[in-house]
């Protein structure tokens, strides 16, 4: 009984001992706070388009690094030149084009708790772009803290309108389109005239 006694005084000592070098570490917090947005939620052919990426770390531990790439809508062109980027501790830094294209995407380094970033550039809706096409550009933030390197997403939309003229939409008109319609104008311009002479005379 007193072996028995001693044997468990002896390992309940040896595990409070080595417990704490088995003691599992608590997960490290990340989170982000993130969107894209456009300043027009409706545009017409040959408009620019302003997008704006906004990233916050919400979280309690620091980000390294934060990538991002972009998915641009192949109703737009990017507009040369129009990328920089901004941040928390007030730095403003242009940013070259080919981030835009590279699959690596655009390298925004480190970010800490409580700290943001924006990134903004432009494009521009292309002139054949169809009636009520919806433009829809995607970023993609890449998670790098995790295994795999897995990414999300965030999207910004604006819808395609072609010009109206008196709340009807403008029609798509070839050469014969314009003559048929001149020679309409002008025989309701006749008409007008002859109106008017018929009453004063």
């Amino acid at each position: 009984m007193k072996i028995k006694v001693l044997l468990a005084t002896i390992l309940s000592i040896a595990g409070l001992s080595l417990a704490p070098l088995f003691s599992a570490a608590a997960d490290n917090n990340y989170q982000i706070n993130s969107k894209q947005s456009v300043d027009k939620s409706v545009a017409g052919r040959g408009d620019t388009l302003s997008y704006t990426v906004s990233i916050t770390n919400v979280g309690d531990t620091a980000i390294d690094p934060v990538f991002i790439t972009e998915t641009l809508s192949p109703e737009v062109n990017y507009v040369a030149g129009s990328t920089s980027w901004t941040d928390s501790l007030g730095a403003s830094k242009a940013v070259v084009d080919a981030w835009i294209t590279n699959e690596a995407g655009l390298n925004l380094g480190v970010l800490n708790p409580g700290e943001w970033v924006k990134v903004t550039f432009k494009a521009k809706v292309k002139s054949n772009v169809a009636n009520g096409a919806l433009i829809e550009s995607v970023v993609q933030i890449k998670k790098t803290w995790k295994p795999g390197n897995e990414w999300f997403q965030c999207a910004a939309r604006t819808t395609v309108k072609l010009g109206k003229v008196l709340g009807a939409e403008l029609p798509v008109t070839g050469p014969e389109n314009v003559i048929a319609t001149s020679l309409f104008i002008g025989y309701l311009g006749f008409l007008v005239r002859r109106i008017k002479l018929t009453r004063y005379l």
